[in-house]
């Protein structure tokens, strides 16, 4: 088995193109990446609800309502997007009735925190449990499919990025900034570590699924996917594999059958033999033959042939040519040698048996009638040439004669190789086809019934194949890749952040208004590569992915097309606004703090930061691109939303 993946299902098992040990990649892909996410969601959401606390015990009930609305707003959603879905709900009651599965669902919504680190908890445990047991062991791999088993829990962790992350730090940063110097540094300080951790949140969320339409298409699957659609992503990657094989064997069939046949080698071998075989051997004598030579089967030539009659083994002939070397070049008829008309010359013994003799019942043979004196000359038809040119009708019509001998052997040989080589219907099916067609009664010779039944064989040794279709896609992140990409996140969220909060404080009608604008621009492009298809819940799902893309840009739900063209024009046009709107404010505002000039700078610097990110993660560590071959459910055209799209988003 080869460390190359081909699919998106698992994380890569290279770091930067060397592949590493199966217990380095348990510590790169699972138990770091679970430990941090587990430090940070406790700080956030401890952080958080700090921040509420002191926000009311400021006397700020509005900030303190807001800041508490944030935190309890992603795991509502999440328990909405839930019941609504029908994927989601038949799983949640197929081990248990209607009543338990909502009192669980209930549960989660208001103990969320607990079941959160309970779900990192036990993602641990698998992951350091795998360890103990040696690479590539079946109860390694039980373990890695413990840790990565999918839950609701995710999609609580997903919400809670863009609903709760994202509008905090803005809601923060206004709070931060309209204060005067006169502040209440326990609230800041508080603040500092809520946004912070919120910016960490949101960059390691979007880093994770920022492309994970492409990698949907070639195996994975969401993490809060059920487990009838992980089974289908899983049947798949078994298809792709199963078809991968089957092109690689008729690949090399097909090499196989061009390099043996039709023996070039062998053949140009032999034909050199042969050509230098009349200067090589001692002939052991000489045959004269004159005779006759019919042509174009009408005339008759007169042909002299000259037979040299060789001796001693040929040491490059092949098998057959060795089997047959016993057989005589020249077979001579010694009972008529009397007419050398009737010498034959052949190169092999036919495969066809003699013409039966003629029956008892025949009539006799016409007697043959010579010709007499008496009677008048009869005109030669056949022969048209003068005697001047009989030599040059010899040279042009025996050509044509071997050609036509050519001819036959060729086809007998294509009929030969049809019938050995290219498959029929079953038996089965012609018997099928031939009591459907009525008009075929007519003419069927009766025949008798098989006395065996019809074996397994017959009824399963044709089948029509389905459509396939090559699906693209790319890779996950390797370890590398992942802490590149968080950075260039890190840096182009701070920088969004920065300037929208900023802008708002000096700004806030002409924020509001620019932000709407974003939106609806963000809209129509999910519409324009959409063309508005799918359910009402797709439609309505747009809604919120274009309130995504006010911060980020990620390809979740909406297969983008041109995937260039969407993170470049995204790119320029985010960049273009945070230097102009923070350009205005820098160069109109005076500032009463020394903040803004900070932040003008911080601004500045996350954006050279991004672009450089930007730039070695597309260059050298962006993901492979892959490909899978699966079976065309819909080869009209007539897409429709798999299970997983019509699920929960």
């Amino acid at each position: 088995m080869t460390d190359t993946v081909v699919h998106a299902a698992t994380p890569p098992p290279h770091i930067l193109g060397y592949t590493v040990r199966s217990r380095t990649r348990i510590w790169v892909s699972y138990i770091v990446p679970t430990c941090l996410g587990l430090l940070v969601y406790i700080v956030q959401t401890a952080s958080d609800l700090a921040l509420s606390y002191q926000h009311f015990r400021q006397k700020e009930p509005t900030l303190g309502a807001g800041t508490l609305v944030l935190v309890i707003l992603p795991p509502v959603i999440t328990f909405i997007l839930v019941a609504a879905s029908k994927e989601q709900r038949e799983c949640a009651c197929s081990e248990r009735n209607k009543c338990v599965a909502l009192g669980i669902g209930l549960l989660k919504l208001f103990l969320f925190p607990f079941f959160v680190i309970f779900r990192f908890c036990t993602r641990l445990f698998w992951a350091i449990e795998g360890l103990f047991h040696d690479d590539d062991d079946v109860e390694r791999m039980k373990c890695l499919a413990k840790a990565t088993q999918t839950s609701n829990i995710e999609l609580l962790l997903f919400v809670q990025a863009y609903a709760q992350a994202a509008p905090q730090i803005i809601l923060q940063l206004y709070h931060m900034l309209v204060q005067d110097m006169f502040r209440n540094y326990e609230t800041s300080a508080v603040q500092s570590l809520s946004l912070v951790f919120s910016a960490i949140d949101l960059a390691a969320i979007t880093t994770s699924y920022h492309r994970i339409e492409s990698q949907r298409r070639v195996g994975r699957h969401y993490p809060w996917a059920t487990p009838q659609q992980v089974d289908s992503h899983r049947c798949q990657l078994e298809q792709n594999e199963r078809l991968c094989c089957e092109a690689e064997r008729k690949k090399r069939e097909s090499e196989r059958t061009i390099t043996s046949f039709p023996e070039s080698d062998k053949i140009m071998e032999n034909f050199r033999a042969r050509k230098s075989l009349p200067n090589s051997g001692e002939a052991t004598h000489e045959l004269h033959i004159q005779g006759e030579d019919e042509v174009d089967n009408d005339a008759l030539e007169q042909v002299e042939t000259r037979a040299l009659l060789h001796s001693g083994p040929i040491d490059n002939a092949t098998d057959e040519e060795k089997i047959q070397g016993t057989r005589p070049r020249l077979k001579v008829r010694y009972e008529d040698l009397g007419d050398l008309d009737t010498i034959e010359v052949l190169d092999s013994i036919p495969e066809t048996p003699a013409p039966p003799p003629p029956p008892k019942t025949a009539p006799p043979e016409l007697p043959v009638l010579k010709p007499t004196e008496e009677d008048p000359p009869t005109p030669d038809l056949r022969r048209t040439l003068s005697d001047n040119e009989h030599r040059k009708s010899r040279r042009v019509t025996r050509p044509l004669s071997q050609l036509e001998t050519f001819k036959d052997m060729l086809l007998v040989n294509a009929q030969l190789y049809i019938k050995e080589n290219v498959p029929h219907p079953p038996k089965l099916l012609i018997g099928r086809l031939k009591d459907e067609d009525p008009e075929e009664h007519t003419v069927l010779i009766p025949q008798s019934p098989k006395p065996s039944p019809l074996t397994p064989k017959d009824v399963v040794d044709f089948y029509f194949p389905r459509p396939t279709k090559i699906v693209n896609g790319i890779q996950q992140d390797d370890f590398a890749g992942r802490t590149v990409s968080f950075f260039g996140w890190i840096a182009f969220i701070t920088m969004r952040m920065l300037s929208l909060s900023t802008f708002c404080v000096f700004y806030p009608k002409a924020f509001f208004i620019l932000v709407g604008v974003h939106y609806a621009l963000m809209l129509g492009c999910l519409a324009l590569e959409t063309r508005c298809r799918g359910s009402w819940s797709r439609s309505l799902f747009l809604l919120l992915l274009a309130y995504i893309y006010i911060f980020v840009l990620m390809e979740f739900r909406v297969s983008f097309k041109n995937i260039r063209l969407w993170y470049g024009g995204y790119l320029v046009l985010t960049l273009v606004e945070n230097i102009t709107i923070s350009s205005i404010w820098y160069a109109n505002e005076e500032f009463e703090s020394w903040w803004f000039g900070f932040i003008w700078e911080w601004i500045v610097y996350s954006g050279i930061l991004f672009l450089a990110t930007l730039i070695v993660y597309y260059c050298i560590l962006r993901p492979k691109e892959v490909s899978l071959i699966v079976e065309d459910d819909f080869p009209q055209g007539d897409q429709q939303e798999s299970p997983e799209d019509q699920a929960v988003a």
